[in-house]
């Protein structure tokens, strides 16, 4: 793949109040090895002076200013219309929390170039546990091993890239999750409209939660409600019975263990019984409320999907054909 013929990757870094994160998360960024590369920040309402730092540290960033907190999905849907507009083939969504391995964007370059199908590419997380804040990080890039891809059940969306044509196909990200489990609802989405979902091994550094951290009881509302908004999108009734059950055991009774280092299981269990009740009443409460729109997605979801996965089956039959017909 020559300079010339590389394709042009847009990286959406999503901000809010992050200014102590953009420190380190955007020279990290800036260090990518890889051209073309367009940087955007979308700042969603900040009021700690990231918009004037970015400018004044960085301008070669790109900052597009939201007059309101979009949250998560709402944020990035702003980044991808502008990559769109710049003629980006590939998105990368990432979190203002991340320091990256410089190999990252090649990488995940030259694994979707080899597949169209493949849609997403994750990398390998690597997130503080206890003491440890660098968390191998530091000698997982010095150690610069061969590139290796898997499929996972899931890849992590604080470092997600993205094929451009995904979101032609199923649309952009789902603003009625604001934040948490929007990934995963993408993600399944563009498996069901045929795409593939594969991770790579090169390592990206997450801190977390930069924005949520300080607001735990909030965090711990949006991911239970949006873990009930996921499944009625994507599950029958038996799926929708075991989240249930699942959020009521794993918040609710102090002898279901969880795992105290995971945030997302702490998320699930942010403080007594009674709060933790009193959140998955409300994740209930509101999804009925909002059941007819839920409801609405998902049939405009499937139907998506549907028709992504048939156009994906012409073109594989046209290919079929033509190497038929030159094999003749």
């Amino acid at each position: 793949m020559t300079e010339v013929t590389r394709p042009l990757v847009c990286v959406i870094v999503l901000n809010y109040n992050g200014r102590e994160h953009l420190v380190y998360c955007l020279p990290s960024i800036l260090s990518t090895e890889y051209q073309p590369l367009r940087i955007v920040v979308v700042d969603n309402a900040s009021c700690d002076g990231s918009v004037a730092y970015i400018r004044q540290a960085f301008p070669s960033v790109t900052v597009l200013e939201s007059p309101i907190n979009r949250g998560w999905s709402g944020g990035n849907n702003l980044g991808i219309a502008h990559a769109r507009r710049i003629g980006a083939e590939y998105v990368i969504l990432a979190n203002n929390d991340i320091r990256v391995d410089g190999r990252w964007v090649s990488a995940a370059v030259s694994v979707a170039q080899q597949d169209p199908r493949i849609g997403i590419v994750g990398f390998r997380i690597l997130e503080p546990r206890g003491t440890d804040l660098d968390a191998g990080f530091t000698r997982a890039v010095a150690e610069r091993p061969g590139l290796h891809i898997s499929e996972p059940r899931w890849v992590d969306g604080m470092a997600m890239f993205i094929r451009m044509s995904v979101f032609d196909e199923i649309g952009l990200i789902d603003e009625g999750f604001f934040a948490y489990a929007e990934d995963n609802d993408f993600e399944r989405r563009a498996r069901e409209a045929g795409y593939r979902v594969v991770a790579t091994n090169v390592p990206i550094w997450h801190r977390g939660q930069a924005t949520f951290g300080r607001t735990p009881l909030r965090a711990a509302a949006l991911q239970v409600r949006n873990n009930l908004r996921l499944s009625l999108k994507h599950d029958g009734p038996r799926g929708m019975a075991h989240q249930l059950i699942r959020h009521f055991a794993k918040g609710c009774l102090p002898f279901v263990k969880i795992d105290r280092t995971d945030p997302a299981a702490r998320r699930l269990r942010p403080s007594n019984i009674v709060v933790n009740l009193a959140i998955l009443l409300y994740a209930i409460l509101w999804n009925v409320w909002h059941l007819p729109a839920t409801l609405r997605r998902r049939r405009e979801d499937l139907r998506r999907a549907e028709r992504a996965r048939l156009a994906g089956d012409e073109l594989r039959a046209g290919r079929e054909l033509a190497f038929d017909l030159v094999a003749l």
